[in-house]
């Protein structure tokens, strides 16, 4: 990814239905209401606005990924959703390889909406199966059955999306280690390119947190979760896939380009409620309530409510802290040319202590997690934060 370049996140932040596991800024709405048009509106108009405030050193750079999440991004009709592509294409500097992704669930995308978003210039799909039985889905508040996400695989191939990723979820109620097998094989045997694979976490106001929380909810422990990862691990390298970074396994050639942004540190511009911009040493969060976010576009207010900016040695562990979780581990020397900084010698005393532990290695100019340190990935790379 070149260091000149950028990436843009949009955000739609609307489903049919809220998941039971699900904290991300959503809301449910009924895909013909008011809302939901406005939305649309002001995003294009917020990405026409924004572009008027960049330097034109920074309006010029290509941009390199682009990513539609949620939400769910085909909530939107296939005008709604392919009209905000076009209003960056119109607005920025896309360059002709760009990867352009959109997060899609399977009963928001039919052959139609696909073929539609695939001619305005998407050339990536990732799909939320999360699992392919059944019970577990009806567990998740998960509104597909996993023949009909299977079905939206095969749509999705049809319409000439050959770059798709599948989302699957393990640590899940009910889930024991021959069904989390299975949800492998089936999306090994449905030709997917890239998988990303999530433990369940369970946050905070969520109806999983609360249920726990009351004794309601029964998880498998947590040898159970490490033996799954670690299965995850064995069958999809004996497959072909290369284990790229903490969560996430591709086939050679379709690892996320615009994912790496986000483990490098590299900068992004974010539309849409609650979306996150990070450029020249600033990250901020715009308005997270749809309503409220429509009406400060409509009044060409400030979007932004929340704002922080780093000095270089805050900046530098958040970039360790991003970059251990990729698999080939961080260059010292390209984190030093980039800052100014000497990782080794700044972080002396975290370094040793992980290595210590067997959680790092030290290899030459790389530093990169072991295989334990894997397993304890977030509490070995958060480490860097502390400083």
């Amino acid at each position: 990814m070149s260091s000149d370049s950028l990436a843009i996140y949009v955000h739609i932040p609307f489903c049919t239905k809220h998941c039971a596991y699900c904290d991300f800024n959503t809301y449910v709405e009924q895909a013909q209401s008011r809302i939901v048009s406005d939305t649309v509106e002001a995003i294009c108009t917020d990405i026409r606005h924004t572009s008027q405030t960049l330097s034109p050193e920074q309006a010029s750079r290509p941009i390199t990924s682009i990513f539609f999440g949620g939400g769910t991004p085909t909530f939107l009709s296939g005008e709604q959703i392919t009209r905000v592509l076009q209003t960056l294409y119109d607005t920025f500097v896309i360059a002709p390889d760009a990867e352009i992704s959109s997060e899609a669930n399977p009963t928001s995308s039919d052959a139609e909406k696909f073929a539609q978003m695939r001619e305005a210039g998407f050339n990536r799909l990732s799909v939320g199966v999360q699992a392919f039985q059944d019970p577990i889905l009806i567990a998740l508040d998960r509104f597909h059955t996993a023949n009909e996400a299977e079905r939206t695989l095969q749509t999705a191939q049809a319409a000439g999306f050959d770059n798709v990723n599948l989302d699957l979820m393990f640590g899940l109620p009910k889930q024991r280690l021959s069904d989390w097998e299975e949800s492998l094989h089936r999306a090994i045997a449905l030709q997917t390119n890239h998988l990303s694979l999530y433990a369940l976490t369970l946050e905070a106001g969520t109806r999983f947190e609360r249920l726990y929380a009351g004794g309601k909810l029964d998880l498998p422990g947590e040898d159970a979760e490490v033996e799954m990862y670690e299965r995850a691990i064995e069958l999809l390298t004996e497959q072909g896939f290369e284990h790229y970074e903490v969560s996430n396994f591709a086939r050679k050639g379709y690892q996320s380009r615009h994912n790496r942004v986000y483990w490098e540190n590299r900068e992004y511009l974010g539309f849409g409620a609650g979306a996150v911009s990070y450029l020249a040493g600033r990250r901020w969060k715009r308005e997270r309530l749809p309503t409220q976010y429509v009406r400060k576009v409509k009044a060409g207010a400030d979007l932004a409510v929340e704002s922080e900016s780093l000095d270089a040695a805050g900046t530098l562990g958040e970039t360790m802290m991003l970059g251990l979780r990729l698999r080939e581990g961080i260059s010292l020397s390209v984190l030093q040319e980039r800052f100014g900084i000497e990782p080794l010698s700044y972080f002396a005393e975290i370094i040793a202590d992980l290595i210590q532990r067997g959680w790092m290695i030290h290899h030459h100019d790389t530093l990169k997690l072991t295989h334990t340190g894997l397993l304890l990935a977030n509490e070995a790379v958060s480490a860097f934060l502390a400083e």
